[in-house]
């Protein structure tokens, strides 16, 4: 997305505040959002409790989205997914994410007020360790799926190898730019394959944006998720491979991260895990070529590396999975 001017938000944020009779407190670092579809403020009452301010804000006019999304879903689905934890899991002992205080005015709703988790001192490598992460994954997969279907106020995600290909063949005259036809062809292949390798999986509850920044470890040493406004059902192995990707993370970390989820799969099962982790991949590289053929055109500096990674996941093996 383009970056939007944040101020009048930032004020209109404010305001909000002092109509709920708080204060802005410290800005913690690294506090922003992620979608760039949100003001978030740490705030402040009375007798020093805190929270979290998320003040949803419109899109720009000439913001790039993903392909089929529209501007206002990741407020709707944010706010769907906590009045759906309120009412199936109020102490948060299923999904570990902050508890809801208050959401505003609006369809959707202009603002969100959470707990605030205090977080471990220290840096992220230090604090963020496997044992965190997989914790988190195994709340994911073991959440009931049926308690989030049929919710009007909950417009769900699905990533799965389905509807990456359904985003994709919206990206077509982009992608097909960026990657040529020869290629194009043969992603229209690797899908067909991906779909036949994971169809049949049960779906699993999905974070949809599993990064490091989303991921809070507090004081006493427990995980927890934030920024669900990406959050859907699916591919089991979506977030490892968003996370996986994303990680800034030295290699031999990465491959402790690649080696732990697959664990004991053997057969049927570590092919099935590949082919889910190689199309969450190979997604999120044509995503950020459309992105950058959009925002740049011809002249996209990351379209190398991210052509790489794409056909690093389209090859599969020991091109994406280093031994």
């Amino acid at each position: 997305m383009t970056e939007i001017p944040t101020e009048p938000h930032r004020t209109a944020a404010i305001d909000v505040l002092h109509q709920l009779r708080l204060r802005e407190a410290d800005r913690p670092r690294g506090l922003r959002s992620g979608h760039r579809t949100s003001v978030p403020l740490a705030a402040e009452g009375e007798g020093g409790r805190r929270f979290l301010l998320k003040y949803y804000v419109p899109a720009a006019p000439d913001t790039i989205l993903p392909a089929g999304a529209r501007a206002d879903d990741y407020a709707r689905r944010e706010v769907g997914f906590y009045r759906l934890l309120d009412s199936v899991d109020p102490g948060r002992r299923e999904i570990p994410a902050p508890r809801t205080v208050m959401i505003g005015p609006g369809d959707p709703p202009q603002w969100l007020l959470l707990e605030w988790l205090p977080l471990a001192p220290g840096p992220a490598e230090e604090v963020l360790g496997l044992d965190h992460v997989f914790e988190l994954f195994a709340r994911l997969n073991a959440f009931p799926t049926d308690r989030l279907l049929g919710r009007r106020a909950l417009p769900l995600e699905h990533w799965d190898p389905i509807a990456y290909l359904d985003r994709i063949r919206g990206m077509y005259e982009a992608v097909l730019f960026a990657i040529g036809e020869a290629r194009w062809r043969k992603v229209q292949r690797f899908f067909a394959e991906a779909v036949r390798w994971t169809d049949g999986r049960p779906p699993v509850l999905v974070h949809g944006d599993f990064l490091e920044a989303n991921v809070v470890v507090t004081e006493e040493g427990a995980p927890f998720l934030v920024d669900f406004e990406s959050v859907g059902i699916g591919n089991r192995d979506h977030d490892l491979a968003w996370f996986w990707i994303h990680s800034q993370r030295h290699q031999g970390w990465k491959r402790q991260l690649l080696q732990r989820w697959f664990g004991s799969t053997i057969g049927g099962d570590r092919i099935r895990a590949e082919w889910g982790i190689r199309s969450a991949t190979a997604y999120l590289a044509l995503r950020r070529l459309r992105w950058g053929y959009l925002a740049s055109g011809p002249e996209d500096a990351r379209s190398g590396p991210n052509l790489a990674l794409l056909d690093a996941a389209l090859e599969g093996g020991r091109e994406l999975f280093p031994a």
